[in-house]
């Protein structure tokens, strides 16, 4: 196959490609194999007719076949040799007896022309008063789990410990749940109907609460069972060794809780980390990219929507601005295509891989997320090439992603500072979004 280059323009590429005779005969030899397997012909023995034969009887659609045979190679042979952002684009075809050749145009991945990341600023929540706050959350816990609770004869108090019978019915009488049982802690912050209604009332106190639910009214039909109050035990020595979680003392819990929430915040800093830095890879990355490469994803991307009828919806959200809302899917290729370039080229530079042991944990953990079964969850991923490779693909980011981490400013900042600047970036996405919902905002006033 001979290649020649035609055009360049940084990461676009026009060549001409030739087949040669004996890679013709080669494609030749390919389809008669082919059609001999598959079909029979008056006068031959099935698998044994000659070439000339079958070039003869089919005339022009062999002449069809063949060059789809050669398109088909061709693009396993640019896919081998070259990177690409998006399918090979055939400009022009030609074929005669002795030669095939094709003009293709080509959208390769872009030279990265430089990387930030060392200026790149990762804040996070100081870990010391995180920690305290879930070695008082974890030691509240098992006070919680552990309370002693007693049977009351009283009106039901906040704290109390209920357990209740209902039935549900609709609006004509109809049971739709009966005789349900259900225990109940009675919280003041809790702002369920039924929790509020509960308070004052005593053992075998009875009373209904209507609502409405898929636009039809329901009546439950509650009745109050036995009252326990709760008492939470003392935070002291014995209740620790009651415990059986091997400590001794107060203050070994504590210190078991203290390492635990390390643990804890030591990983949710890592993947805080790991999410920042993918989410703000595109802003520390420079590429060589061509305008002409911009422009196909551009018009590309609009024809899919109007293919789908759906450009005009799109357009209106920009104030039915085309040059607007070119330029937002122009920011939206450029962040995807710096995404997948760097995520590579670092992958290759440093031997990084999924694993089969890393592949079969988030199989496990797409199975848990969905309670299906392992093999199940392999099955599916097995018969949906999409789907795993979209699983391999984030996984490889994330790994990616903490080498990017050695590189990055870590600071710690206090914890009101941290929830401040979340608070932040949650009230610029809301503007951000109202900003895009602005025509429908207009069409209202």
């Amino acid at each position: 196959m001979e290649k020649t280059l035609l055009h360049e323009n940084k990461n676009v590429k026009k060549y001409l490609i030739k087949f040669s005779k004996e890679e013709i005969e080669k494609l030749e030899n390919n389809i008669v194999r082919e059609i001999n397997n598959r079909y029979t012909f008056e006068g031959f023995r099935k698998g044994k007719v000659p070439k000339q034969v079958i070039k003869l009887r089919l005339g022009s659609d062999f002449d069809n076949m063949l060059l789809e045979e050669a398109e088909h190679e061709l693009d396993h042979k640019i896919r081998e040799e070259e990177k690409l952002l998006f399918p090979m684009i055939i400009e022009s075809r030609a074929q005669d007896v002795e030669h095939i050749e094709f003009e293709v145009l080509l959208h390769t991945y872009p030279e990265v022309i430089k990387t930030d990341f060392e200026n790149m600023e990762v804040k996070i929540p100081e870990s010391k008063e995180i920690v305290e706050e879930y070695v008082q959350r974890r030691l509240d816990e098992l006070l919680e789990s552990n309370a002693i609770i007693e049977p009351k004869d009283g009106p039901i108090e906040y704290e109390d410990y209920v357990r209740i019978t209902f039935s549900i019915v609709d609006e004509n009488g109809e049971i739709l749940e009966e005789e349900k049982e259900d225990e109940i802690i009675v919280r003041k912050d809790d702002e369920r109907d039924l929790v509020k209604n509960l308070v004052g009332k005593t053992k075998d106190s009875e009373f209904e609460l209507e609502k409405t639910q898929d636009d039809k009214k329901i009546i439950q039909k509650i009745k109050v069972g036995q009252v326990y109050s709760r008492k939470l035990p003392e935070l002291n020595d014995a209740f620790a060794k009651e415990l059986n979680i091997e400590v001794e003392t107060l203050s070994e819990l504590k210190e078991n809780l203290q390492k635990e929430g390390e643990d804890a915040v030591k990983n949710w800093h890592e993947q805080f980390a790991v999410n920042y830095i993918l989410s703000e890879l595109p802003n520390y990355v420079q590429i060589d990219i061509s305008d002409e490469s911009l422009n196909y994803y551009i018009d590309t991307s609009i024809q899919d929507l109007k293919n789908k009828e759906k450009y005009e919806e799109e357009l209106k959200k920009h104030d039915n601005d085309e040059n607007k809302f070119r330029e937002e899917i122009k920011e939206s290729a450029l962040k995807w295509i710096k995404e997948v370039v760097i995520i590579e080229k670092i992958s290759e530079e440093n031997n990084i891989k999924v694993e089969n042991n890393e592949l079969s944990l988030e199989i496990k953990n797409f199975s848990s997320m969905y309670g299906i079964p392992f093999s199940r969850a392999q099955e599916i991923m097995n018969s949906n090439p999409e789907l795993m490779n979209e699983i391999i693909w984030n996984k490889l980011r994330e790994k990616v992603a903490l080498l990017i981490k050695d590189k990055v400013k870590i600071v710690e900042i206090s914890k009101e500072e941290f929830e401040k600047d979340t608070d932040t970036e949650v009230q610029n996405t809301s503007n951000q979004e109202e900003v895009s919902n602005n025509e429908e905002v207009k069409d209202k006033e």
